[in-house]
């Protein structure tokens, strides 16, 4: 069907990416990719239903620095929430707005 191969079209540019990217860590982007604006680290972490350690992990993926001398994607941003600076924010880096475009040209 359409939608499947619409579907697949997708997968296959985050595989391009990182060919064992976790699925969670695809949501995470979506739903960064979505709010068209930066998001509270905390929102991420609600909406994944994940800890926040596993949010971290996730947005450190898609970030410049995943690990120790492991680069992340470099597809999104953290900072520091001007209003509070306990909190954090994410946002789309050129890079992942490069992509998120990529994404809707594919998903139509």
């Amino acid at each position: 069907s359409t939608g499947l191969r619409t579907l697949y079209q997708a997968v296959q540019l985050f595989r391009d990416l990182d060919p064992e990217l976790p699925t969670k860590t695809v949501v995470c982007f979506v739903l960064i990719a979505n709010a068209d604006k930066d998001i509270p680290m905390r929102d991420l972490q609600n909406a994944l239903d994940t800890s926040s350690s596993s949010t971290t992990r996730n947005v450190a993926h898609l970030s410049a620095h995943y690990k120790p001398k492991v680069p992340g994607l470099g597809l999104v941003e953290a900072f520091e929430d001007l209003n509070d600076r306990r909190y954090k924010r994410v946002r789309l880096t050129p890079k992942g707005k490069a992509f998120r475009i990529r994404l809707d040209s594919v998903m139509g």
